[in-house]
């Protein structure tokens, strides 16, 4: 049997090269005369090189002659003359369609030949520029981001640690991008906001959670705060969490925004105090804390008196001067803990925990005193003071009850004296109640011909007829009768509701008028006028309404209206009471002598008649100052072309006293009861037209 010889060391070779999936040849010099190397020819090619082009026999000429790797030509002249080995990375592969690479490795042998081999490189090198591309693409926008951005370590022992920030972030906190890397990004972080991030943080470094996204303050450089929206994503390496990329989006504005809508939501815009939602809130909690502390806690309602005087003088801006100036002095007067708030526009209230009522009450005359105090205003010194309502908890009060209370007690300070203060009591509310009960029936008397009007007469001095009449208002209560005007006006003024009131009396009355004229051509009606029905200015359209359709002559209506009237009618209003005496009805002043009422009135409004009020008729049937009074207001009248009637006459020496005076009407229970229409039209039908002496 005849055994086959092993293998030479260059069969051994050639078999190892056939096996590699890489083209590889080798090539041999070829030398000129000189023994310059000119080219290079291939002497052996594995079958991936010979599949390629590169056969045996191939020629490399220089300088750029040959395919493929020919090119490199040099490189090999001086491998082959020096014996140094060389690697060329990323060679661009000539004679290909496609755009290709290779990682050419170049070995010197022995007789002027190179092993050459070849590793296509082309998808590798495409992938590594696409991670160049990709990295510039996120340095690109790491960088440029209009956001900020940040990447925090999460590596063990470097957990926290700034590894990068873009401009966008260091812009929010006011830094230098280089002194905030490489510091603990909790150096960073609100106290409050420390634990929870940190907690956080460890759970995506344990792989428990791959993000989070919160709001939460950073520190600026200024030591103030910027609010800054979070958003966290964990970026693992290997598998590991390695590091969190941040976006942080400057919220600062917008929290700012949020803050002062919260802030006006609960307080004033004004002043700065509590509004009526938080004291709400704050009434509820300091009523559970008073309650379980065994403590008292008092609630005061200010109101300021004629604050609208302010306005109309100076100006809003004047008021509202005014109103921050005490709503200072409130605040500064209010022991901790307590809540001053603003209601409206000149009310107030003060919340605070006192030992008991005669606390409260001190609490307030120091409030009302405080408030007397001067406040100057524009060059002016202007004296503002405030009516205090007070109430203390009872077992079970409610807020709502508090502020109820409080602000009845203010209202009854208002009518109550020099004092300027109340505290509630129950008699307070039963009087609310009530006053609930007579607006409703008015209201009621409104819609269903609940009123009634009675006439009392009023006759000439001279000789005893009548020649006009008062129309006095009547309430059918349900349930308490027919009520004169001292049980409703004060409620109906209140209300509104004397502006419709005042329009039914004004119907009514000139309806009877025009009966009476019938039977009495020169009969007159009087009517009384409130401060609404003038200060709203309806009071010429009224009388022009209750004229034209009764048919009345308006020259025959004679409308009362008291000082106050005057006292409180600005411009617009004296224009209002010129228009209704244009149309013919004549003004009379009710009460005349007993408020402010000045000559100056008598000259700026067009008064006809004044009528002098009860208290001064009522003693001129006895020696005293009366009868002077009297004597004087006639003289005065008669002076200045003006009508005189005289009031409350009850006895026959009061009317005697009027006659020997001058005094050309009076009217009184002396001279006629109060009497519904129809009663005076049959007495003005009887021949002489003289009123009964009924007492």
């Amino acid at each position: 049997m005849t055994s086959t010889p092993p293998p030479g060391r260059q069969e051994r070779a050639h078999a190892a090269l056939e096996n590699l999936v890489d083209p590889v040849v080798v090539v041999r010099a070829v030398r000129d005369d000189r023994g310059a190397v000119g080219a290079f020819v291939v002497v052996h090619a594995n079958a991936v090189a010979a599949g390629r082009g590169l056969t045996e026999g191939t020629l490399w000429v220089a300088p750029d002659g040959g395919p493929g790797v020919g090119a490199q030509f040099d490189r090999y002249v001086d491998a082959v003359e020096h014996g140094r080995a060389f690697v060329l990375d990323a060679v661009p592969v000539a004679g290909t369609r496609a755009r290709r690479y290779a990682d050419l490795r170049v070995v010197p042998l022995a007789d002027d030949e190179l092993l050459v081999s070849a590793r296509d490189v082309t998808a590798h090198r495409a992938a590594d520029r696409e991670r160049e591309h990709s990295e510039l693409r996120f340095r690109s926008a790491f960088d440029g981001a209009p956001v900020g951005m940040v990447i925090v370590s999460l590596e063990p022992g470097q957990e926290g640690t700034v590894l990068e920030v873009n401009q966008a972030l260091a812009d929010i906190v006011d830094a230098d991008p280089a002194d905030l890397v490489g510091r603990s990004c909790y150096d960073f972080l609100h106290p409050d906001e420390v634990a929870p991030v940190r907690l956080e943080t460890a759970d995506m470094a344990a792989g428990r959670r791959k993000g989070y996204q919160h709001e939460k303050r950073l520190l600026r450089a200024d030591g103030s705060w910027a609010w800054v929206r979070a958003t966290a994503s964990a970026v693992a390496r290997d598998g590991v969490p390695a590091y969190v990329i941040e976006h942080v989006e400057d919220i600062t504005a917008r929290r700012r925004a949020e803050a002062e809508l919260a802030r006006r939501a609960l307080y004033d815009p004004l002043t700065g105090l509590a509004n009526r939602v938080l004291l709400m809130d704050r009434l509820g909690s300091a009523v559970e804390a008073a309650e379980r502390d065994g403590a008292v806690l008092a609630v005061l309602f200010l109101d300021l008196d004629r604050f609208k005087d302010v306005n109309d003088t100076l100006g809003h801006t004047a008021g509202d001067d005014v109103i921050r100036e005490l709503a200072g002095r409130l605040a500064r007067l209010a022991p901790l803990p307590s809540t001053v708030a603003r209601l409206a526009g000149d009310e107030f209230v003060l919340a605070l925990r006192v030992a008991d009522d005669a606390e409260a009450t001190r609490v307030a005359e120091r409030v009302v005193q405080d408030l007397a105090r001067p406040v100057m205003v524009r060059g002016f010194r202007l004296v503002v003071q405030g009516s205090v309502g007070v109430t203390t908890t009872r077992g079970g009060t409610e807020p709502e009850d508090l502020l109820r209370e409080a602000d009845l007690a203010m209202h009854h300070a208002k009518g109550g004296g020099p004092r300027r203060w109340a505290l509630y009591d129950e008699p307070m509310h039963r009087l609310a109640l009530e006053r609930l009960d007579v607006e409703e029936s008015l209201r009621r008397a409104l819609a269903h011909d609940g009123f009634r009007l009675l006439f009392q007469p009023i006759v000439d001095t001279t000789d005893g007829r009548i020649v006009s009449a008062e129309a006095l208002l009547r309430l059918e209560h349900p349930t308490r009768g027919l009520l004169g005007p001292e049980s409703f006006i004060g409620v109906a003024e209140g209300s509104d509701l004397i502006v419709p009131i005042g329009r039914w009396v004004l119907e009514e009355a000139c309806r009877w008028l025009a009966r009476w004229v019938e039977v009495a051509p020169d009969m007159q009606v009087t009517v009384n006028v409130s401060t609404r029905q003038v200060s709203h200015l309806a009071l010429a359209d009224q009388v022009a309404d209750a004229t034209r359709v009764s048919g009345a002559d308006p020259s025959h209506l004679l409308l009362e209206i008291t000082e106050h009237v005057l006292l409180d009618a600005g411009d617009d209003a004296a224009r209002e009471l010129a228009r209704v005496t244009d149309a013919g009805p004549r003004l009379a002043i009710d009460d005349f002598g007993t408020g402010y009422a000045s000559l100056s009135y008598l000259k700026r409004f067009p008064v006809s008649v004044v009528k002098i009020d009860r208290s001064f008729v009522n003693g001129l049937d006895r020696p005293g100052e009366d009868t002077a009074i009297v004597e004087a207001v006639i003289g005065l009248a008669r002076t200045l072309g003006l009508g005189v009637v005289g009031e409350g006459v009850e006895t026959a020496g009061q009317l005697a006293a009027l006659q020997r005076l001058g005094c050309g009407r009076a009217q009184g229970f002396h001279i006629g009861r109060p009497m519904t229409g129809a009663e005076l039209g049959t007495l003005l039908m009887r021949v002489p037209r003289t009123a009964p002496r009924s007492a």
